[in-house]
Order: structure tokens, then C-alpha cells, then sequence
């Protein structure tokens, strides 16, 4: 069932960032801009395969470059969701770095989620994230998100730590939460090897220690995912059998209306789905891709299958893997070393703190 639909409606950015999976932003294809027409095929051919609530998200690229569309999505779709019956809700993830009166006004009326890149402080942002005719992209952003908190309008901070930065990662959530973000997370900017990937591990090993700490005493959480999942399976019981829901939870539409299972697929032509412009899409091809995602869970990766932490895990970024080592079923060495390093120093954590313990980390869950 669909919960989560990406637009992405610009394949351009004002940004060149060195590290962007997504070629500059326009995913190795040139800029484009999503069309009307394309964006109310999506959303009638996609709409009926949603549940009772479906995510729209606007993605980039920076979408905020297409903000005429925007506005154009959520009227078309309101209509369209009245007649449907399914309610739609809008996010963003954007730059931060076009954040003018209109948008904010937009933002502040019709969106339900919005999250904003930034990787840390000036040093470790402007290094990595820089306008493509030069400027402060730190201090922008900066500005952009005092006005989102004068104006009351909630964000997420979303950072990605590049390979010089990779033992900084406890300064950066350091900086990153104290700027007003309702969540945070923090990502390596590719798989790493040697001291960069035990630089990255240390860091963030002692930034979970830390959350969890803060967690345990009734302070809000640095940095939550890994310890949410951890105890999750620790105390519920839960396992995760996949990283996300790529392909049939999410879906991503192109610029030119192609399907994917998610942004990081696109431009991988063995995943796409079909064109939203195509008659009889969905079809075959929709649903062969479907299942190749759907029968790659970590009880059917052969290198998954006999790990100890896999269902804390649910594997890999499929789209990770594939570009890391060319196959969605093969996890990537850095990435295995990472997660069963935290998954287990966390789970040896949990049980450290008893029955009192248990109980904030399950009144945490019950919250998020």
C-alpha cells in the first residue's frame, strides 16, 4: 500500500554540493523542471494504489525551484483526494537557501512536514555545500531557519558528515541541535573504509551513548533511529525485515513522469517502474521491480540471512547497495561493520538499565 510519494519536480538545484548522490542535483540528466500535466498523471495513476493517508513529498534537486508547481500540486491534489477519498499530506526537503515571504506563507499553511539540509557548523557546511555562484550557505540556512522558528513552523535537520569531517560527527549534532529541530539525523556522505569509517564509528558510538543517556534521564534524545530500532527488537519483540518500504510503501516520480522506488533510484533504468504518461501503467514492469524489492528482505539476502543484528538492521539501502557493490542484496562491508557495532554496544546498554530503564525507552516509543 502506498504511504509516501515523491515528486520530484526539479531535477536542479542552486546548490553544488561535493558530495550529492544526485549528480548536482539532476540526477546525471540535466536540469529539468516536473511539468503540471506530469504531476496530475502521478497522482491519478498513484492515488488508488494509497491507503486512507498519502504523503506527497516535494523533492530535488531543490524543489523550491519549482515553487509554482507546488502550489499547483496541492491544489490539484486536494481536488483530486476529495473525489478519491484519500488524504493527502504535503512535506518538503529543501536547502533552506530560497526561503522567501511567499514560501514561508506557503510552507506555514499547507505543509505537514519540512526538513531542511545542513551538515553542521560554517566549517563543515561551507566545505561541502556551496551555491554555485559563490556565498554563505551556513549563514543562509541559518537565517532561513530563525524565521521558520519566529514564524512557529516546526522543521527536521537532515546532515550529511563528508569523509574530512568523518570524526566530527558528535561536534556537528552538537551544532545541528541547537538550532530548534523537532528531529535530527546524521548520515556519512558515502561508504568509507579505513580510519575514516573507525573515525565515523567512534564518533557516532559515543554521540548513541550520549542519546541514550539523555534519553534514560528524561532529556530528549541527540540522535534517536538506531536506538528506536534497537529497542524496539529488544524489548517489543519487532523485527525489521527491510530498510524501508522502496517500492511499494514509497515510490519516486522523475522530473520526466518515471516511476522508481524511491529517489535514489533514479536514473538505475533496471528500476524503472514504467511512465506515469504510459497508458496502462501501472504494469508488468511496475509490479516485476515491486517484487524484486519485495523478495529482498534480510531473511532473503544470503549475506543477511545469518547475522545476528538483521532484524535491527532490515539491511542496506537497496540503492546503496546496488551502487556500493552492484547488487541490492549485497550490503556494503562499511555499512555491516557500523550497524552491528551500535546495534549491539545500544542493546547491551538497554538491558544495563533494568526495569526503569525499560520503561522510558517503551514510553519513548509510544510517543514517537
Amino acid at each position: 500500500m502506498l504511504r509516501n510519494l515523491y515528486l520530484v519536480i526539479a531535477q536542479d538545484c542552486n546548490l553544488a554540493c561535493s558530495y550529492c548522490y544526485a549528480q548536482g542535483g539532476d540526477f546525471g540528466r540535466g536540469p529539468s523542471l516536473m511539468q503540471a500535466e506530469t504531476m496530475a498523471a502521478a497522482l491519478e495513476h498513484l492515488l488508488p494504489l494509497a491507503g486512507l493517508t498519502l504523503a506527497v513529498s516535494f523533492f530535488g534537486g531543490e524543489p523550491l525551484l519549482n515553487f509554482e508547481l507546488m502550489k499547483e500540486t496541492v491544489a490539484y491534489g486536494n481536488r483530486l483526494s476529495a473525489q478519491r477519498g484519500v488524504r493527502l499530506v504535503y512535506c518538503l526537503t529543501t536547502n533552506g537557501t530560497l526561503l522567501d515571504d511567499d514560501k514561508l506563507a506557503f510552507i506555514r499553511e499547507h505543509l505537514s512536514h519540512l526538513a531542511v539540509s545542513l551538515d553542521g557548523d560554517a566549517a563543515a557546511t561551507n566545505a561541502s555545500r556551496r551555491f554555485k555562484n559563490g556565498g554563505d550557505v551556513h549563514g543562509t540556512v541559518l537565517d532561513a531557519l530563525e524565521r521558520l522558528r519566529q514564524a512557529n513552523v516546526p522543521f527536521a535537520l537532515r546532515g550529511t558528515v563528508a569523509e574530512p569531517h568523518a570524526a566530527g560527527v558528535e561536534g556537528a549534532a552538537d551544532h545541528l541541535s541547537r538550532l530548534g529541530a523537532v528531529s535530527l539525523r546524521l548520515a556519512p556522505a558515502a561508504e568509507w573504509r579505513g580510519q575514516s569509517l573507525r573515525a565515523w564509528m567512534d564518533g557516532y558510538s559515543r554521540l548513541s551513548r550520549t542519546s541514550l543517556a539523555r534519553l534514560l534521564a528524561g532529556e530528549a534524545p541527540l540522535v534517536a533511529n538506531e536506538i528506536c530500532r534497537v529497542a524496539g527488537h529488544r524489548l517489543l519483540g519487532e523485527k525489521t525485515l527491510y530498510p524501508c518500504n522502496a517500492g511499494e510503501g514509497t515510490l519516486a516520480v522523475a522530473a520526466d513522469g518515471t516511476v522508481y522506488p524511491c529517489d535514489h533510484f533514479i536514473g538505475e533504468n533496471g528500476f524503472s517502474m514504467g511512465s506515469v504518461h504510459a497508458p496502462d501503467f501501472p504494469g508488468r514492469t511496475f509490479r516485476d521491480v515491486a517484487a524484486r524489492l519485495k523478495g529482498n528482505s534480510v531473511e532473503q539476502r544470503p549475506r543477511c540471512a545469518a547475522c545476528d543484528v538483521r532484524y535491527v538492521c532490515g539491511g542496506e539501502c537497496p540503492a546503496l547497495s546496488l551502487a556500493r557493490c552492484g547488487d541490492i542484496a549485497s550490503p556494503s562491508p562499511g555499512h555491516c561493520a557500523f550497524t552491528r557495532r551500535i546495534a549491539q554496544e545500544t542493546a547491551s546498554l538497554i538491558d544495563d538499565a533494568g526495569e526503569e530503564g525499560a520503561a522510558r525507552l517503551l514510553a519513548f516509543l509510544e510517543g514517537g
